[in-house]
């Protein structure tokens, strides 16, 4: 992979596998990309959606999809983690729109608030959680992707379709809400 996180022809997804044997359908190098990625899709939908099940179903969904459009993936556009989760975006807009609703709360009750990086700002998930809630949805999309699933800023911005200092304007802002949220 390159530093822009997008895979050079012949290149290998995990180290192991190439983009190639994807567009071919190697079962293996499907389970692979599964196994890296598929919880993070399921956090990425969850903190949006509230719902553990369904943001399962979506990580599901984010793959069949990815399987079927796999041969429309192009490595100079964006990474492919960041191509995973503009179609993660897609499809919980999808389901959230299909139910018409916002998450009252989210619980993060499997999140460990010193692997997201942002444990100089939350002492705990209450914390944490009463700051997300205050965040806007396209906020609360970017710290899940920077701070839970260890997106890169590129990665983030070609998931967002925005331009890295976007990116950064946008995180400085949430950041910045998350801590006026939690020093009340």
């Amino acid at each position: 992979m390159t530093d822009s996180g997008a895979f050079p022809v012949g290149a290998s997804v995990m180290g192991e596998e190439p983009v190639e044997r994807l567009v071919a359908l190697d079962p293996t190098a499907w389970d692979d990309v599964f196994a890296r990625y598929f919880d993070k899709m399921r956090n990425f939908a969850y903190v949006r959606t509230g719902d553990f099940h369904a943001a399962e179903d979506i990580a599901s969904e984010v793959f069949s999809s990815a399987l079927q459009s796999i041969g429309g993936y192009r490595r100079m556009e964006a990474p492919f983690s960041a191509w995973l989760y503009r179609i993660a975006r897609n499809r919980t807009v999808d389901y959230i729109r299909r139910n018409q609703r916002r998450p009252q709360t989210v619980s993060i009750e499997g999140i460990d608030v010193a692997a997201t990086g942002l444990e100089g700002l939350v002492d705990d998930r209450s914390d944490l959680m009463r700051g997300l809630q205050k965040l806007t949805a396209e906020q609360q999309e970017l710290i899940v992707l920077r701070f839970f699933n260890d997106c890169s800023l590129i990665e983030a911005a070609a998931a967002m379709k925005k331009n890295v200092g976007a990116i950064k304007a946008l995180q400085a802002r949430a950041i910045g809400s998350l801590r006026r949220e939690i020093s009340r």
